[in-house]
């Protein structure tokens, strides 16, 4: 069953009830670690926990493109609200597999440093009423998770 998601705009990050946030420095530009934010199929090869991900609408891909995505076992349809090539991408959740989550926007942001990029993720959310007591254990789940998956973009590297 589809549980609907409330759309959200990308000022959901610095306004949501429930917000996780990690970063970490890859020593590589951000042009060189685009594609693995830009290309769907790329993610699982790098996020921890994602076992698929791939566009649902055509090419080319950018805002207003729609992709969907299993994480751990937690589908769902996402569209592109940012696209900004190579410094930023950001989506919004339309919909899940699950109830529980009211609405849900992310944004991975690409910071050119000296020694390469820093890489910010932001993950903000509501919960649906009922899940709201579980938010201190579902925000350590989150930060785990978060930290997890950046991790596999420093090792990350385009297919040839």
């Amino acid at each position: 069953m589809v549980h609907a998601l409330r759309r959200e705009d990308l000022s959901f990050v610095d306004r949501a009830p429930l917000r996780v946030e990690h970063g970490i420095d890859v020593a590589r530009s951000p042009r060189e670690l685009w594609p693995a934010l830009a290309e769907a199929t790329q993610w699982p090869r790098w996020f921890a926990g994602m076992v698929a991900a791939r566009y649902t609408s055509e090419p080319p891909h950018g805002v207003g493109a729609t992709r969907w995505v299993d994480v751990q076992g937690l589908r769902v349809n996402e569209e592109v609200l940012v696209f900004d090539e190579p410094s930023c991408f950001a989506f919004v959740v339309l919909d899940a597999d699950r109830p529980g989550i009211a609405a849900m926007v992310e944004v991975v942001t690409l910071d050119p440093r000296p020694s390469g990029t820093r890489v910010t993720y932001r993950q903000a959310l509501e919960l649906s009423w009922w899940l709201r007591p579980l938010a201190p254990l579902l925000r350590r789940r989150l930060e785990r998770g978060l930290r997890a998956g950046l991790d596999g973009l420093a090792s990350w590297r385009p297919q040839q």
